[in-house]
Formats: C-alpha cells, structure tokens, sequence
C-alpha cells in the first residue's frame, strides 16, 4: 500500500495509457523509485537542474519498458544526482504551527528535505487529497503562492505532482508539493494579474481558439520586443520585466467555461503537441525539438490525470486550465515565438526506410509499429524522450472524439505518427537533441543542414 513514505505501484495501476504491465516491472519500479526519494535531493547542481528518475522511469514503466530498461536507466542517472539531505526538525515544526514564518524558506533548495517531510507529515495525518484542497487548491494567499511556484521551473514541480496524482502516490504527491515550495514565485503576479483581470470582465466575449493566441502574440510588438534572449531567459525577465501589462492583456482573454472543461483540455494537448512539433522546423537545419517548449506538452498528462478526480471541485481544474494556456503563450513568446511549420509536420518523411513505406501503405496507422517504443526506451537520456512519445500518444487520443473541430491542426493517423518518427528522427544521433530558443537563429548553429536528406 502506498503510504507518505512508501511508494507502491501495483501492475494494476498501469497510468493513463492503460496498457497491461506485469508484476515484475511494477516491482521493480516501486524499488526505484522508492530508493530515489529516500537517496536523491530534488536539485542536482547549485543551478537548480532537477532531478527527473521518477518522471523517466514512471514513464518507462507505462508505456510498457522492461525491468532491465527501469535498472539500466536509473542507474545511468543516479550518478551525478545530489544525495539527500535530512530535514530540519526545528523547521518542520514551525512549518507545522507558524506558516507565516515558515515561509521565509520557500524558494530555497538547502530545505527541500524540511519540505518534504512537513507535506509527509501532513498527509500522514490527513490523507493527500485534504492537504492538496489546503495547501494548493484554495483561493488564498498561500494557495495561490503555491500555485505559481508548481507553474515556475519549467513546469517540473507540476510535473512531479502529476505522476504523485496519476499513480495515487502520496509520496510522490509529497515531493512534487515540497519541489513547488523551493522554486522562486517569478510567474505569480502575471497568473493573479491575468486570473482577477479575467474574473472582473463577465461579460467578455468567448476566448476563441487557443492556437490565436500564440500567433496573436507573435505579432504583439511590444511583447516580441521583450523576447530578446530567447536561448538564456527561463525566468521571462525579458517579458514579465518590460511588457507585463501586454502579456496580462493577452493572457486575461483566456477565459475556460466548467462546462467546456473537457475539450478546452483536449485543445490544450493537442495545441502542446502541434507547437512542439511544428517549431522544430528550422530549414535548411534538420528538425529538433525545443527544450523548453516540450516541457509544456510533456505537462499535459497532468491535465487528464487531474479532470479524472472527483474529489477536486471542477472550478480549480479550470483555473489550472487556465494558468497552463497562459503560461503556454508566455513560454512561445519566451522562446522567440518561433515559426510553426504546420505544413512540413504534415508531410514529414522519417529517415527509417520501413517508417516511410508503412506512412505510403495502407497499414493502420493508429498503433505505433512494434519497434518504435524499444528505440524511445533505448535511447540514453533523463526521460524527454519517452516523456515527448506518451503525450504525443495522449494528445491523439484526446483529439479523437474533436476531430472535426476548427481547433484540430494534426489530423489523422498518419500525422501523428510522424510526430513519432520525427521525435525518433530528432534523438537518434551523435548530434545535440534539442535546442533551446528555437525562434533564434543562434540556437540552431550546432544542428546539421539538409538538402533533401543529404547534409550540407
């Protein structure tokens, strides 16, 4: 049973893709994954770079990797992880009785382990789901505090809380709360701003389809212009600094119904999955994703984990909803509002000769072809990779019951899968795997050109 201190992941528990796992791979997980909360800090440099074996070997595990990929990969990341740190019980006890002053801790990472133990403790006594409803979910000065630190970090805290709530892991849900807790709050004025901006206008009119809103913005000269530093700025100074009552202008119109909530969700996925794949066309160089921007898709799982729970009042989904639309834009602008190459995500031919006979067949098209998930799990990295493969594959099937919606920008079968034989084309190689500020020029100087598959 999973407990605040134990991690538990039954074969019965497969996550949203729901596919049949066995027991030895749920046993080897739960080991894993239970050695990196009690072995690993949540940062592993002085920089703040976090910490991904259990986003990377949850997502293994659910899309069906062997106990020998689980090990293989754990043991390739935990060599340069930072070991963990003991709590402060002086700390955790003011946390437990004085928050207004417990608080002056948030935002620093020495008091990650502080953090994690005080969320434990406070589940121990009163069930995850009632901490989340105190501490993240209500509309008051610390919720709301807690909310824009979950949306900073390129997203990794909500990352980290989304598997703790897909799997039903009060430890995993502990860790993503206490990760929220020490990143700096650098988003919360522009979310309250946008939220109440949003609230105070009853009568605005209908947001109108997510997608108008990024290339709105990238027309907004006075936002581009705050774009400068599209390969260094992961805090939005640029933005937030110089352009913050444009951006909430912008941000303010993205208004989510309650009774809208499930397709403005699907619309968010699927818009994730189009802008990550159609900014990583940069002719002449050949494709590569962008660093940041998939950090928004791979988000998404949290959004359809989260709706999934009745326990949570359908007016915080939609506020969540929201804050992840708008944060989207900020992180489009961010990263130099780079050209979305629809059409060339379209027609994309993968490099496999066997990929691009079955996309020139008439073989189903739904099913990813048998080799491409063992390719995803044998490639060596920190779990971007097989995060990118599982959201695209949710991202479609949320499309599915919408396909005749205006919104749609990949459509078919054929179309996502290849974005599958892109992101394969994109990681397997010697050459660098991402770039970072895929609106600039300069990100792309490392990528090698093409012309017509042959490189320059």
């Amino acid at each position: 049973m999973a407990t605040p201190f134990r991690i538990h992941v039954p074969a019965s528990q497969p996550g949203l893709l729901g596919l049949k796992l066995d027991e030895k791979e749920a046993t080897k997980v739960t080991e894993l994954l239970q050695a990196d909360l009690e072995k690993h800090h949540v940062f592993f440099n002085p920089a703040g770079y976090h910490d991904h074996i259990i986003h990377h070997l949850l997502t293994l595990y659910t899309t069906g990797a062997t106990a020998n990929d689980l090990q293989i990969a754990f043991d390739r990341n935990k060599t340069y992880q930072v070991g963990a740190m003991k709590p402060r019980d002086d700390l955790v006890h003011t946390m437990e009785t004085d928050w207004d002053t417990a608080k002056a801790s948030l935002g620093k990472g020495s008091e990650y382990a502080s953090f994690l133990r005080f969320f434990q403790n406070e589940m121990e006594k009163k069930g995850y789901k009632e901490v989340l409803l105190e501490y993240l979910f209500k509309d008051d000065e610390r919720g709301r505090d807690m909310q824009a630190r979950l949306f900073g970090g390129l997203l990794h805290p909500l990352i980290q809380l989304s598997y703790g709530i897909e799997w039903e892991q009060p430890a995993i849900i502990a860790a993503g709360l206490a990760q929220a807790a020490v990143h700096p709050n650098y988003v919360g004025e522009y979310l309250n701003r946008c939220h109440d901006a949003a609230a105070s206008n009853a009568t605005a009119a209908p947001m109108g389809h997510i997608l108008d809103f990024f290339l709105e913005a990238a027309k907004n000269e006075k936002l581009t212009a705050g774009a400068q530093n599209p390969l260094t700025d992961i805090f939005y100074d640029g933005i937030l600094g110089g352009a913050m009552d444009e951006i909430v202008a912008l941000g303010s119109r993205v208004r989510v119904r309650e009774d809208e909530l499930a397709e403005r969700t699907a619309e968010m996925c699927h818009i994730s999955a189009y802008v990550a794949a159609a900014a990583a066309f940069h002719p002449p160089n050949e494709p590569r994703f962008d660093f940041y921007l998939l950090h928004e898709f791979t988000a998404t799982p949290f959004f359809l984990a989260f709706n999934e729970q009745s326990w949570i009042p359908t007016h915080v989904k939609t506020r969540f909803l929201e804050s992840k639309i708008r944060i989207d834009i900020l992180e489009y602008l961010a990263r130099g509002y780079p050209t979305l190459h629809g059409d060339a995500l379209r027609t994309y031919t993968p490099k496999d000769a066997h990929h691009a006979s079955l996309l020139a067949s008439s073989a189903d098209k739904k099913k990813l072809p048998e080799d491409v998930l063992p390719r995803i799990h044998s490639v060596v990295d920190d779990g971007h990779t097989v995060k990118v493969s599982r959201a695209i594959s949710l991202a479609q099937r949320e499309t599915e019951p919408y396909a005749d919606k205006a919104w749609v920008q990949v459509k078919g079968d054929d179309a996502w899968l290849r974005m599958h034989f892109l992101l394969l084309d994109s990681v397997e190689h010697a050459e660098t795997r991402w770039v970072r500020g895929a609106g600039a020029d300069a990100a792309w100087k490392d990528i090698p050109k093409q012309d017509g598959g042959a490189l320059l």
